[in-house]
């Protein structure tokens, strides 16, 4: 499978605080690294990016997020470029080497450890902290409570609906689908639908057994490789002529940027785009403060 859609994904990214709140609240930070995706646009989101010195390769959302300092992949940073950086703090994600992060304390750089969020609650709450450590806490709160509103909002109107089966493929070699312990069944349960990976140990998948189950809905998002790769699994699903997903033109490409980056803002973002494929007809919610484009249906 595409490593970049599952790293984001895995990570995914990464944010739901492993120490107490009373962590992040120490002297505000002003030379801040970050080891993944999720976190770089958490603070960019928060309007702390000024004190952003150092990202990794895949930070690259929002643009100007490319052209940070580079100390390394998700999973290999630059331990030594890390320290002549001198940052005040070091956030770190779910598959952050702990040897280098130790590496790091002794040196008296602060780290804070952040793991996998499971659900949007768990986002919120990452968002809450973090804007917290940032010096940008009622920004973080606002942004929160903009987006818990839209959410649940969309939860409200697909209590009541009848939920189509769902398969939303995530990666290519091996297939790979989100279950449950994955933040990306929350975009399934919160648009209504029933996530037919829900209950497996882990999200790889066969076709076969997609083809056998059969869902109403296939979406796919890939990442890593170029944008045509999507468009090709699509195609490769479309050839299933004998299931409902193909015979109903419900098999949709999303993109990977957005679904698979998991701040309350992308969230409710993916999931105004995912709604109306699951349920055609229902309007989605409006944009929240922090989205500089406005949902569409």
């Amino acid at each position: 499978m595409n490593s970049r859609c599952i790293i984001p994904v895995a990570l995914i990214l990464l944010v739901a605080c492993v120490p107490p709140r009373t962590a992040w609240s120490r002297v505000v930070p002003q030379r801040v690294v970050s080891l993944s995706p999720i976190i770089t646009e958490t603070v960019y989101l928060v309007g702390a990016q000024d004190r952003l010195i150092a990202n990794t390769t895949y930070c690259n959302v929002p643009e100007p997020a490319r052209f940070k300092e580079k100390i390394g992949s998700v999973i290999q940073m630059n331990v030594e470029k890390i320290i002549r950086l001198n940052p005040d703090l070091v956030i770190a994600s779910a598959l952050s080497r702990e040897k280098q992060l130790k590496v790091l304390e002794k040196m008296s750089i602060r780290v804070v450890r952040a793991r996998n969020p499971k659900t949007f609650d768990q986002m919120c709450e990452m968002t809450i902290d973090l804007g917290t450590a940032l010096g940008r806490a009622r920004q973080a709160r606002d942004i929160v409570d903009g987006a818990g509103r839209a959410a649940r909002a969309i939860l409200t109107k697909t209590a009541g609906l009848k939920k189509p089966s769902v398969f939303l493929q995530i990666g290519i070699k091996p297939l790979h689908s989100a279950n449950k312990e994955m933040f990306i069944n929350e975009y399934i349960r919160y648009g209504g639908g029933i996530n037919i990976a829900a209950h497996e140990g882990t999200g790889v998948y066969s076709r076969e057994k997609v083809v056998a189950m059969d869902p109403e809905v296939i979406l796919v998002t890939t990442m890593g490789t170029s944008k045509k790769a999507a468009h090709l699994e699509k195609d490769k699903w479309m050839a299933h002529k004998a299931m409902r997903a193909v015979q109903q033109s419900r098999v949709h490409v999303l993109d990977p940027e957005m679904i698979c980056s998991p701040t309350p803002v992308t969230f409710v973002k993916g999931l105004n785009k995912i709604l109306p494929l699951l349920h055609p007809g229902i309007r989605p919610a409006g944009s929240v403060k922090g989205d500089a484009d406005a949902p569409q249906s």
